[in-house]
C-alpha cells in the first residue's frame, strides 16, 4: 500500500512536494509490486532517485532549459513504475521515447504535432500506456489538443486551442439506480445567448459531440439547455454546465461503473464523484491517462529547446509570444504536480 503524504487535513487537496517526494523516497526501502527484490528493485530505487535529483535540479533553472531536466526527470519514474508493475521483466525496461515531435518549425506552438512513434508498446511511452491500461497517441496530435488535457493548466490553454477540458461531477449517489446523472461544466457562455431552446439544444449536443466519452447521454431537461443553477455558472471564467442522464443497468454499483468508463483517470484528485474529460485528438476516442498528456507535453517542450533553441527562446518571450505565460504556468506546475501524479501511478499499478 503506497502512503498518500497528506500530514494534515489542509494539504489533503495540494499536499506540499517536499511531503510528496519523502513519500516516494520512503518506498525505495521497500519497494511496492513486483520491484520487492533483484534487479527490479535496484531499478525502482535508483530510477526514484534520478527522478527526485533532476525535478530538484529543474527548480533552480529558468523555461529556456526546465522541459529538458523535467522531461528526463519524468522518463527515469517511468522506469521505477514500470518495475514496479505486473507486467514481464522484459517489458519493465523501458527503451527509446516511443514517441515523436514534428512540424517544430512552425511559428505556433499549438500546431506541433505529437505523435506515437514505432509499433504499439514497443518503447518508453507506449509501453507505460499499456502498463497503466492507458490510450496512446494517434498518429498525429497537436500539441494544443494534448495541452489541453492536463488538469493542472486548464486555465492557461494555448492560444490554439479549439477544445477545453471539461469538468464531470456525478450526482448519482444511491445504488441501484436506473440512471447515472452528472453535471458537466465548461462549456463556453455562448450558448445561453440562443435563445430558441431547439436550437441551443442542438448547439450544445453538436459541441459535445468532440467528447467522444460523453455519448449515449440525453439531457436532463430538454428546453433549459445549458443548466442556469448557481452551481452550473462560473462567472469568473465565463463558463456554464449542463446535466447530463445516461441509462444503466439497474444492479448494484452500475451507476459508478458508468461513470468510471466517461472519466477513467482520477489523477490527483482525491475526489472519486469529480474527474476531467478532454476532447477527441486521433482516431481513438479513449482518455488519456493525466500523467501520459504530461510526458507527451514535456516530451515535445524539451525537443524544441533542445533541437530548436532559437525559436524555443521566441516561444518563452512574453514580449513576444501570447503562448509565453502558458508556457511559464505549465512549466512551474509541474514542479508539484508531476511528483504526486507518478505517485498516484505507482499506487495505482501496484493495488
Amino acid at each position: 500500500m503506497v502512503r498518500r503524504p497528506y500530514p494534515t487535513s489542509r494539504d489533503q487537496t495540494h499536499p506540499p512536494t517536499a511531503s510528496v517526494w519523502r513519500a516516494l523516497r520512503e518506498l525505495r526501502a521497500a519497494p511496492p509490486g513486483r520491484a520487492t527484490s533483484g534487479s527490479r528493485q535496484k531499478l525502482f530505487s535508483s530510477a526514484l532517485e534520478q527522478s527526485e535529483q533532476l525535478f530538484t535540479a529543474a527548480g533552480s533553472v529558468g523555461p529556456a532549459s526546465r522541459p529538458l531536466v523535467l522531461f528526463y526527470g519524468l522518463s527515469q519514474a517511468g522506469r521505477a513504475i514500470a518495475a514496479c508493475a505486473p507486467v514481464p521483466m522484459d517489458e519493465c525496461r523501458l527503451r527509446g521515447h516511443g514517441i515523436a515531435a514534428t512540424q517544430m518549425d512552425q511559428p505556433d506552438l499549438g500546431s506541433v504535432i505529437v505523435k506515437n512513434k514505432g509499433e504499439a508498446g514497443s518503447e518508453s511511452f507506449t509501453q507505460i500506456a499499456a502498463i497503466l491500461g492507458s490510450r496512446s497517441l494517434p498518429s498525429e496530435a497537436r500539441l494544443a489538443d494534448v495541452w489541453a488535457a492536463i488538469l493542472e493548466v486548464s486555465l492557461w490553454p494555448l492560444v490554439s486551442s479549439t477544445h477545453p477540458q471539461l469538468s464531470i461531477s456525478s450526482e448519482t449517489d444511491h445504488p441501484g439506480a436506473e440512471t447515472m446523472q452528472a453535471m458537466v461544466s465548461g462549456l463556453p457562455r455562448m450558448f445561453q445567448e440562443v435563445r430558441d431552446s431547439d436550437a441551443r439544444e442542438e448547439a450544445v449536443r453538436a459541441w459535445l459531440a468532440d467528447y467522444p466519452s460523453l455519448t449515449g447521454y440525453r439531457f436532463l431537461r430538454n428546453g433549459a439547455i445549458p443548466d442556469s443553477g448557481p452551481e452550473s455558472w462560473d462567472e469568473m471564467q465565463g463558463t456554464i454546465g449542463c446535466r447530463l442522464v445516461w441509462d444503466v443497468a439497474h444492479s448494484e454499483g452500475s451507476a459508478q461503473r458508468k461513470f468510471a468508463d466517461i472519466a477513467p483517470w482520477k489523477g490527483r484528485s482525491l475526489t472519486a464523484s469529480s474527474r476531467v474529460i478532454h476532447s477527441r485528438f486521433g482516431g481513438d476516442d479513449r482518455q488519456l491517462h493525466p500523467l501520459l498528456a504530461w510526458w507527451a507535453v514535456l516530451f515535445t517542450l524539451s525537443m524544441l529547446a533542445r533541437y530548436q533553441p532559437g525559436q524555443w527562446t521566441q516561444q518563452i518571450d512574453v514580449n513576444r509570444s501570447k503562448d509565453a505565460v502558458a508556457i511559464e504556468y505549465l512549466l512551474d506546475s509541474a514542479l508539484s504536480a508531476v511528483p504526486e501524479l507518478i505517485l498516484a501511478a505507482i499506487d495505482e499499478v501496484t493495488s
